[in-house]
């Protein structure tokens, strides 16, 4: 090797970067420790609703497989993102829950700097550059601005450690290390962020691949040992997949997301100011962000730390230097081409709609259909940039040209936070353009500052490295470098007491409805603003009791709202039909049986003609919803009579015709019992005819007519319906999914080979001797 790494830390100071990224979190998350919460955005629409819920069916001894309460019915395990079965969020069960979440979201930002100790560690990367890894992975804005998109944060933590057991695969080939790779892609699946897990499960097997094929000889066998423990995650959350997989086929993502909604949030090339200084346009957290109408920030947010940034371009230029000099690289530089790769690839992926490549994959590449934000290709960035930021601290030295360039970038950052601390006095603005100015000048002054500060650290650092001045040489580097992260980062997740959280009486029992443009108003507008989170904390108990969805959940008040992010596809033909066609909409609202009606001011409101959510009508005729366009389509009501028919979709119906009028009810339908997973009615038919759930019809529910099991078709586009005999009947509908005992085998099949995997010893051959402490 040319660069010989120095002689190992005292083991205090070979952890310290891992003391350091704990105290920077306690420090910025310490409210959590008296009890608060995370609360804006996410955690109060989506995850804490769900999980508060599913958790309350467990108590009551019932699976928590289904959500009554929103979009007249959603399947609840089956939605990716509750992350229902991942490990740890199972303590929430006895713990408070709101406190759980918030505390286990953190944990992971540790888990991900653990994960880039180790991995970059195996790589053979000195103290220095670990420690650089480590915190630049582990606060960058990437994950600490999304904080409160738990399962981005949940399944982003074990992308470096699934790096670092594919590494250890491809260096030993032990039984035991497929059965880490399995062991960490299966909890990896299970967090419940499918876009995140498949760019980190791709960025694994790219390298993977580029390992494999850059050493000699090229281990095919242990190639083939990644593609197995990848497998065995699979197997491992099975259970999860399974149930994902059906409602990915019935939803309206089947067939991929349409280009607009691809495109959302693409990144503009203007935001790579952000690389250097986080709040180069504002930041929300104080309400001063900028670009209102554009983006949100805790999207395009990317800083790694100006140091590690440097950093990794030192590794870069150092690798390019050797290379083309022909100079022996130390074995950990080796690997810099790949990363430089990363960052390209997940910078120009990032960019979305404002470069022609993303596009082009999106039509001709699969997988590129399947998710909106193309900025989330920035995990790859960050990634890569945090991997050179360790290599590039190797060729931290103070030779004549780089001590050069030193004293004139430490004296340019310097000069530059001068310059913005004065230029106020100089520049007459007023009003806004005053505003804006101030929060440029601060981000020079912060970026200035933090430039300044690696000139200086670079002139200071001590010319032997076994002196007893460079273990706190390096310390003062981590330390600058945490600060640097830590500090634009607070107020980017607020906090509340758990208390926010507790159930309140149902407001109502009855099924409501919000518009979609009223409640896109009251939901963005008003509470939850993206360029000012402060905004919202004067609202909280507003906020709380507006049954905004999914809040809703929270108060078990039913909506026929939905703010899942996978929609079956009848319910999302509904809703397409109640934005698109105001001529129908009181007839959907009646048939969705819904009650009451969110006016724009978010105050609830009867409808003039309530719905029932159970009803019979006499007979059923041929769906014609599929032929025509909810836009153009003129009154439902010339069609067909509701009142008397139930629209099904079976060519062997006939016709609707709207000229059928019953002289009277055909009979009357009463809910007696209800749980998550079952519904009991009990009909009254004196000619018979068919019974009309207003409830989401999806794959699992069946139905039994006076205990004869019996065919639940789809009616109404969204609905169940099923034909009933004359007289009375006792009607049951059951939740029972075909995948739940299929997918609970393979998983324990799964866990069981991995324990089979850890168990099993074997000798090590062809594989160089090394040993991770982590």
């Amino acid at each position: 090797m040319a660069e010989s790494v120095s002689a190992s830390p005292p083991r205090l100071i070979g952890r310290l970067p891992l003391f350091i990224l704990a105290l920077a979190l306690v420090t910025l998350f310490h409210r959590l420790l008296l009890g608060e919460a995370f609360y804006w955005g996410l955690p109060s629409l989506q995850f804490y609703p769900w999980r508060e819920y599913a958790f309350d069916l467990l108590r009551q001894g019932q699976l928590p497989l289904w959500n009554p309460y929103n979009g007249a019915g959603a399947p609840l395990l089956a939605n990716y993102q509750s992350a229902l079965l991942y490990p740890f969020h199972w303590p929430g069960l006895l713990l408070p829950l709101a406190s759980w979440m918030s505390i286990t979201a953190v944990l992971h930002l540790f888990i991900a700097g653990w994960g880039m100790w180790a991995f970059t560690g195996r790589l053979g990367v000195p103290t220095l550059g670990r420690g650089l890894s480590t915190l630049s992975f582990a606060l960058t804005a990437y994950l600490v601005a999304r904080l409160g998109t738990y399962p981005t944060i949940t399944a982003a933590a074990w992308l470096p450690w699934t790096l670092w057991a594919a590494l250890g695969l491809l260096q030993y080939g032990r039984p035991r290390d497929i059965g880490w790779l399995g062991m960490l892609t299966g909890l990896q699946l299970l967090a419940g962020h499918a876009q995140t897990t498949w760019y980190s499960l791709l960025l694994t097997g790219a390298f993977a691949a580029w390992w494999t094929f850059t050493h000699r000889p090229i281990q095919w066998r242990h190639f083939a040992f990644i593609l197995i423990g990848m497998t065995l995650g699979g197997l491992i959350a099975a259970v999860q997949l399974l149930p994902t997989a059906e409602l990915l086929r019935a939803s309206q993502r089947s067939t991929g997301v349409d280009f607009e909604f691809a495109m959302n949030f693409s990144y503009a090339p203007a935001r790579a100011f952000n690389l250097i200084m986080p709040d180069f346009f504002g930041t929300p957290a104080d309400g001063s962000y900028l670009t209102k109408e554009k983006g949100a920030y805790f999207e395009d947010a990317v800083y790694v730390g100006l140091i590690p940034l440097i950093s990794a371009l030192a590794g870069v230029t150092a690798w390019l230097y050797r290379t083309l000099r022909r100079r022996e690289q130390p074995s950990y530089t080796q690997t810099a081409p790949f990363w430089l790769l990363v960052v390209l690839i997940g910078f120009i992926f990032a960019l979305g709609r404002f470069s022609p490549i993303f596009p082009f994959f999106y039509q001709n590449v699969p997988t590129f259909s399947l998710f909106q934000a193309p900025v989330r290709w920035h995990l790859w960035t960050v990634a890569g940039l945090a991997v050179l930021a360790g290599i590039g601290a190797g060729a931290w030295g103070k030779g004549h040209w780089l001590l050069f360039g030193t004293r004139l970038a430490t004296a340019a950052g310097i000069g530059a936070v001068a310059l913005a601390l004065i230029a106020p006095q100089f520049l007459p603005l007023e009003g806004e353009a005053a505003t804006n100015a101030a929060i440029l000048i601060r981000a020079f002054v912060i970026a200035g500052t933090v430039a300044a500060a690696a000139g200086i650290l670079t002139l200071a650092q001590p010319e032997n490295k076994s002196s007893r001045w460079y273990p706190l040489w390096m310390l003062a580097v981590w330390v600058i470098v945490a600060a640097d992260l830590a500090l634009p980062s607070r107020g980017l997740n607020p906090t509340t007491s758990a208390d926010l959280f507790e159930r309140q009486s149902a407001a109502s029992i009855r099924r409501a409805w919000w518009p979609e443009e009223t409640l896109e108003q009251i939901q963005f507008d008003r509470y939850l603003q993206l360029y000012d989170y402060p905004a919202l904390e004067p609202q909280l108990a507003d906020y709380r009791s507006s049954r905004i969805p999914n809040l809703n959940l929270l108060d078990r008040s039913p909506l026929l709202n939905n703010f899942d992010p996978l929609l079956t596809d009848g319910y999302d033909q509904l809703s397409i039909w109640l934005s698109k066609n105001e001529t129908n909409t009181n007839l959907l609202l009646r048939l969705a049986g819904v009650e009451e009606v969110f006016d724009t001011n978010g105050l609830i409101q009867p409808v003039p003609q309530p719905g029932s959510r159970a009803y019979v009508v006499a007979s059923a005729c041929i769906d014609f919803t599929g032929t025509l366009e909810p836009a153009t389509a003129g009154s439902l009501t010339e069609q067909w009579n509701p009142a008397s028919q139930v629209l099904i979709a079976d060519s062997s119906l006939p016709i609707c015709d709207q000229s059928i009028i019953e002289a009277e009810s055909p009979g009357q339908a009463t809910i007696i019992a209800e749980s998550a997973n079952q519904v009991e009615l009990q009909v009254n038919a004196p000619s018979g005819g068919w019974l009309v759930l207003a409830d989401t019809d999806y794959p699992g529910w069946t139905a039994t007519v006076n205990g004869t099991p019996t065919t639940i078709h789809r009616g109404n586009i969204a609905f169940r319906a099923v034909e009933i005999p004359s007289g009375e009947s006792t009607v049951l509908f059951t939740y029972q999914p075909g995948w739940l005992l299929p997918g609970l085998l393979v998983s324990l099949c799964g866990i069981l080979v991995t324990l089979v995997l850890f168990r099993w010893r074997s000798p090590v051959a062809g594989s160089t001797q090394q040993v991770l402490k982590l």
